[in-house]
């Protein structure tokens, strides 16, 4: 659970409403609809929801606020009990935390229920359980006999410590869905952080994603499951076969704390009898394998179709049952199709690549190949400390990638001390205060190649992202692996060489 808030930072706090007050009249007629929301017994929903008479709770402001591009604001402090958002606005409507992770929204169970709403954006809450005895669901978007969630945005939050089940489970009859900027850490045994389930056209991007039970005074047991799973658990049930047109692109996932025959990102999982994902892209992604937790693999497919594993960088020990991937089918599942590996950087600087904690022997891969069509390994960058690169059952770089680079990408090699972006109320542990700062140190820490790096411009530009990890456009020829080196900074490099 998170920390109590300190006597410094409530002062800190007063301080900034008072800031926020002064400020409060100019800012509210630039503002041509707004409402404020405070915890009881300063807001009141009996209240007008003006400034100065707020209302107490989400649930009754998204019910009241009219549809003309609204703005609520959520004053500092904690905002118990569950929530549903159903409502179908036709304007962009922002329900946002005035101070960044100081509303918070707890609950013995679920805390957001986004159940066929349209148009709404979750911005700046820190969001979490309150007990060790809640009921499944920190966070869920489905949809209602009312349609689809669509337009849905969840920025900037951090949702944390389920106590019993997933993180966030977005799943039937959601479309058009945005999770970006939030830090996900620590969800409840055998579940993931996120569950995308029979859905179509999600983004997950800029997130952080990570574990560290004990920091929030539970048990390592290792039991937890995959940070990503993106599938179709009830067929047609709902109208749509296999999650379509999902892209993960541009997170961090670290410290790996689940059981040793997961993956990090899971595509397809339940062993149905049709494709459960298709259309997959995983891009310019950083995975850290700073972890003595042992994990089946950094990325998973089972029963798939169309999936691009593309510019993303693996960095780290990672004890394994394979270093990069497990691609199979299970049970039911057809044979996964067209599942493709470009321009990805996988540098275990310990020589260990894809050996578990009691493994005598190293492996790259596993699967088996006859059950998917069209494995593409190409152009990618392998490195595991001057030992031998492993071969793998899947696929083996030395016998599967034709224009395969086996160097030294120059990344950091000192994953065992990363400073883990723990969120104790009012810092992290290096001292930023806000997501996107941590998000930006653990990339130049651990995903930025240095300008020496064979990595530079030798990423296939046919199938290179447009941007890299931290949102810089990928120009000319771009590099391998999620970090991209500014063109400017080439072109005064290579004035300096000359």
């Amino acid at each position: 659970m998170t920390k109590p808030v300190s006597k410094y930072t409530v002062i800190i706090l007063v301080c900034l409403l008072t800031v926020l007050n002064l400020g409060a009249t100019n800012f509210r007629a630039e503002n041509r609809c707004e409402y404020w929301v405070a915890p009881s017994p300063i807001g009141d929903d009996s209240n007008s929801g003006a400034y100065d008479s707020p209302w107490a709770t989400l649930s009754h402001a998204n019910k009241n606020i009219p549809d003309n591009n609204c703005v609520v604001w959520f004053m500092p402090g904690v905002y118990s009990g569950s929530t549903r958002l159903n409502r179908r606005f036709e304007t962009k409507t922002f329900f946002q935390s005035v101070v960044p992770y100081q509303a918070i929204l707890q609950n013995n169970g679920a805390a957001v229920l986004i159940s066929g709403a349209k148009n709404i954006t979750l911005e700046g809450f820190d969001i979490r359980h309150s007990g060790p005895d809640a009921t499944p669901l920190l966070v869920a978007i489905d949809g209602s006999e009312h349609g689809w969630s669509e337009y849905v945005t969840l920025r900037n939050n951090i949702i944390h410590d389920s106590y019993n089940n997933d993180l966030l489970k977005v799943y039937n009859l959601s479309r058009f869905i945005t999770i970006e900027n939030n830090l996900f850490f620590n969800q409840g045994p055998t579940e993931e952080h996120m569950d995308v389930n029979s859905v179509t056209d999600v983004v997950i991007q800029d997130n952080i994603f990570f574990n560290d039970y004990e920091d929030s005074g539970r048990k390592n047991d290792s039991q937890s499951k995959q940070f990503i799973v993106i599938k179709d658990s009830n067929g047609d049930e709902d109208g749509l076969v296999g999650s379509q047109r999902v892209t993960v692109r541009r997170n961090i996932f670290l410290n790996w704390e689940g059981q040793d025959d997961e993956t990090f990102i899971q595509v397809g999982l339940d062993g149905k009898p049709y494709h459960e994902a298709i259309d997959i892209h995983i891009e310019s992604n950083l995975l850290i394998g700073n972890s003595s937790n042992r994990v089946g693999a950094a990325f998973g497919v089972r029963g798939a179709k169309d999936v691009y594993f593309v510019n993303n960088t693996v960095t780290g020990d990672l004890p394994s049952k394979s270093y990069a991937a497990w691609v199979t089918s299970t049970e039911q599942n057809p044979r996964n199709q067209n599942i493709f590996f470009y321009n990805n950087v996988w540098s275990d600087p310990t020589g260990t690549m894809g050996k578990g904690l009691k493994d005598s022997s190293n492996e790259f891969s596993d699967g088996d190949p006859t059950k998917t069509e069209n494995l593409v390994l190409d152009n990618n960058l392998y490195w595991n400390g001057w030992v031998f690169i492993p071969n793998g059952d899947l696929l083996s770089p030395r016998k599967d990638d034709e224009h395969r680079i086996v160097a030294n990408p120059l990344l950091a090699t000192d994953q065992e001390n990363v400073i883990l972006p723990y969120w104790d109320g009012s810092a992290f542990p290096s001292g930023n205060i806000t997501i996107r700062d941590e998000f930006i140190r653990l990339v130049n820490e651990y995903g930025q190649i240095r300008i020496f790096s064979v990595a530079k411009n030798m990423a296939n530009p046919a199938f290179a992202p447009q941007e890299d990890i931290l949102g810089q456009p990928r120009q000319g020829l771009p590099d391998l692996g999620a970090y991209e080196h500014p063109v400017e900074f080439d072109f005064f490099f290579s004035l300096f060489l000359k």
